[in-house]
């Protein structure tokens, strides 16, 4: 994986575990909520922290794809390889789920509520990155142009604007 990749996964992984950590939090607080529901603290935090350790794991199974698929430059390959990763990917969550799910001591649905921190951490990412690393680049803006004047070319068309 290359270091920008990394990073990016290091991002969208601070997202997920504060996510998660929030999540954590508002059980430990409203606890009598939850066992008057039937869950109890403990479960309900274990799977928590599963599902934020599967997010980890399906994150960096798609950014070794996607990067794998970016490399080989043929659409057909990159069409066919990410679908039949991502049903992988489900299939293995499922299966996972199933059997961490029907042990007492792991609550199920908190496991699942965990795994969605994937898409809190696809959305807290711009954030994470301003808040820790917002001096060491140029605005996205700016980046935005430069790639596609470097990628299409130095015209006047290559930044989107049109001069009518």
């Amino acid at each position: 994986m290359s270091s920008h990749i990394r990073h990016l996964v290091l991002e969208m992984s601070v997202g997920m575990f504060a996510y998660v950590f929030i999540l954590g939090g508002l059980a430990v607080i409203f606890q009598d909520s939850l066992a008057g529901a039937g869950f109890l603290l403990g479960p309900v935090l274990v799977g928590l922290f599963l599902g934020f350790a599967a997010d980890v794991a399906m994150l960096v199974h798609m950014a070794v794809v996607t990067e794998r698929v970016a490399e080989s430059r043929d659409e057909g390959y990159a069409n066919r390889t990410t679908v039949v990763q991502s049903a992988i990917r489900r299939v293995v969550f499922i299966i996972v789920l199933v059997i961490l799910g029907s042990r007492p001591r792991i609550d199920a649905v908190a496991m699942i509520i965990g795994a969605l921190g994937l898409k809190a951490g696809a959305l807290l990412q711009p954030a994470v990155h301003r808040t820790f690393f917002g001096g060491t680049e140029q605005t996205s803006g700016e980046s935005t142009i430069e790639e596609r004047r470097t990628v299409y070319g130095n015209d006047e068309n290559s930044d989107g604007s049109s001069r009518a």
